[in-house]
């Protein structure tokens, strides 16, 4: 079972959003994914409650104290990806979600604000020994505009960032209005275009990481 961690020590960055849509999307390629909330605003759990679809299914604030004991269940279970969504603060439960992820996701939207508060984040993160990626959210409709291509230019220094940045659109609010993910509420869309090449990045990292944790063992 594969773990992505959407993390940022700052609110309003898009981590729910990117959480809803890329489990949907990896729904979509065949994996059986499954939404943890660890924020008790309940974006996740609320967008689950206006869903008619059983699948993703979400695991609740109240119900994923014990992470470490949610994810053996999960596993057991025979989930293949679990995405957590987690609180904009540096506390207990973001980094638990770190520890345990393979991969965690910092969306940062390209504004000042959002760009000073990933250095703890990625302090963290590599304090912890975690792989980790910049992504970023809500920029203008334009792949080729100024502003982003020059924050992406400038996360680069810092660490790894996700070749692909998701536009602010409206197809994410309504889709999420209505209890579903873009590829489902509007498939053939930017939004939707953007979420699959993201989560293809996503998969091809987490295989790559698993594909040499396996080496060191067999070399050890």
């Amino acid at each position: 079972m594969k773990v992505i961690s959407f993390v940022n020590q700052k609110g309003g960055t898009g981590k729910s959003m990117l959480a809803i849509n890329i489990a949907v999307a990896a729904e979509g390629t065949g994996e059986r994914a499954c939404l943890v909330d660890l924020d008790p605003q309940g974006t996740v759990s609320n967008w689950f409650d206006t869903r008619t679809a059983e699948t993703p299914p979400v695991v609740s604030y109240e119900s994923a104290t014990d992470l470490t004991r949610t994810l053996t269940a999960l596993e057991k279970a025979g989930f293949t990806l679990v995405i957590i969504d987690t609180k904009g603060e540096d506390g207990h439960a973001t980094r638990a979600a770190m520890r345990e992820a393979d991969l965690c996701l910092i969306p940062v939207r390209p504004a000042g604000p959002d760009l000073h508060a990933t250095r703890t984040t990625m302090d963290a993160l590599r304090t912890m020994r975690r792989d980790f990626a910049l992504v970023v959210n809500q920029a203008t409709p334009n792949k080729a505009a100024k502003l982003t291509s020059a924050v992406m230019a400038g996360l680069a220094q810092s660490g790894t960032v996700v070749p692909i940045p998701l536009a602010s659109r409206m197809d994410f609010q309504y889709s999420y209005a209505l209890g579903q993910g873009v590829a489902e509420h509007a498939p053939s869309s930017k939004a939707a275009e953007e979420i699959a090449e993201l989560w293809a990045w996503c998969r091809k990292r987490i295989n790559k990481e698993k594909n040499g944790e396996q080496q060191e063992r067999r070399r050890a």
